[in-house]
């Protein structure tokens, strides 16, 4: 295979909602073995709802043995996403495999990693993950990381900033194993290790573009407003005002339908990533729950534990369409960037039929922006991606990740 085309980065996808597994492996392998027409695999990716949980380390031995890439990982979950397909709280398979001649790639884990010396010393991540080993690498360090992990023995809120010190602005993308209501039951696996707890991930470096997209679904509400005296996650004065008597006033000031959609789903609080810009619009703003509210003093708690005093913040809203409103103008960014080769989805299992009165979303408005991509993904008890140059854990998100040739985007 001495084509060009055989040394240009390519992707297959395939799903399957097969209820018996050796059905599940045979109906994906045929599929990505007709996608890839013989050639070489780099990297596979695996998604498995917990019906096939107990079998994910099989499986991921059969797609080696078959389609032998330099990496495979995976995890289990409880819904699981392709093109144009989604399938929650039902039986899936879900896997996307790499051709990609120019990158380079480290698969890592840290099922053993001494958490609280990664926190205190960041720059020890750049001992497990370094490129500098593979014959792609271009001494630029890794474009992308992708993480799963287990939210019951990841300290992700604390990792991910250990992540942002040790490679700067590199997007960390991924998301938390699904479908466990208890520690030890989730699985990942990474080149035939299966793990219950801790993460797995690949680092992706190289002669590759990764471009991101993070849909947080939601629409903000009133003027954005300053902290003015905080303490932790508390916000203790915002605008000078007591707080609560500023959102009371927000919420006068809106129409009946938003007003109800408070009453329904509640409200989210909105933190400006960069406070040096002199607007803000969709994109500067880490969306959080509003946690609690203290009636006597007028406080408002915020589930952000990043909440300072001089910070800019601005409520917001969150529906079916306006997670749709967003993800669609979110997608068409991706759109000037030039023709995808492939993608990953992240997506809360908050979404999907959870939040959407019809099947397919997330996956649907993902194959109207890009076409025919070959896609895999999976729901999440938590989102990782990039807002504002930071990697950051979400909800009710949909994070969304583009592999194209190097030097296609614009």
């Amino acid at each position: 295979m001495g084509d060009a085309k055989s040394n240009r980065l390519r992707f297959a996808s395939a799903v399957s909602d097969a209820p018996v597994t050796a059905d599940a492996q045979r109906q994906v392998l045929g599929a990505l073995s007709t996608q890839l027409d013989g050639h070489k695999v780099d990297l596979v990716i695996v998604f498995v709802t917990m019906h096939h949980g107990a079998a994910l380390k099989q499986i991921c031995e059969e797609l080696q043995a078959a389609l032998q890439p330099r990496v495979i990982v995976g995890c289990s979950c409880s819904g699981v996403i392709g093109v144009r397909r989604e399938l929650q709280e039902e039986p899936g398979l879900s896997v996307l495999a790499g051709v990609m001649p120019g990158a380079a790639l480290q698969g890592f884990s840290y099922e053993q990693i001494d958490w609280p010396a990664v926190m205190d010393a960041p720059s020890a991540l750049r001992d497990t993950i370094d490129l500098s080993g593979d014959p792609n690498d271009t001494g630029d360090g890794p474009r992308a990381i992708f993480l799963l992990a287990d939210p019951f023995s990841t300290p992700m809120v604390r990792l991910l900033p250990a992540f942002g010190s040790a490679f700067g602005d590199v997007p960390v993308i991924g998301g938390l194993a699904s479908g466990a209501a208890e520690s030890g039951r989730n699985r990942l696996v990474l080149n035939g290790v299966e793990m219950r707890d801790g993460a797995v991930g690949v680092a992706i470096g190289g002669r590759i573009d990764v471009q991101t997209t993070v849909s947080q679904g939601c629409r903000a509400v009133g003027e954005p407003m300053v902290i003015t005296r905080s303490r932790r996650h508390v916000v203790q004065e915002l605008g000078g005002r007591n707080p609560l008597m500023a959102l009371q006033h927000m919420v006068a000031r809106l129409d009946p339908g938003d007003r109800e959609l408070i009453q329904h789903n509640g409200l989210h609080v909105g933190r400006v990533i960069n406070e040096y810009k002199s607007r803000f619009g969709k994109g500067d703003f880490l969306i959080r729950n509003m946690i609690g509210v203290d009636a006597d003093e007028g406080y408002l708690a915020i589930g952000d534990t990043r909440v300072r005093t001089g910070q800019t913040i601005q409520f917001h809203l969150r529906d079916a369409r306006s997670a749709e409103d967003d993800l669609r103008m979110m997608l068409a960014a991706q759109q000037v960037h030039g023709e995808a080769a492939g993608a990953l989805l992240f997506s809360c299992t908050g979404r999907g039929t959870n939040l959407f009165d019809y099947e397919d979303a997330d996956a649907m408005m993902v194959h109207d922006a890009l076409g025919d991509v070959p896609l895999a993904g999976f729901f999440c008890a938590g989102e990782i991606g990039p807002i504002g140059g930071q990697s950051h854990l979400h909800g009710h998100t949909a994070c969304l990740a583009v592999f194209r040739e190097s030097g296609v985007s614009g």
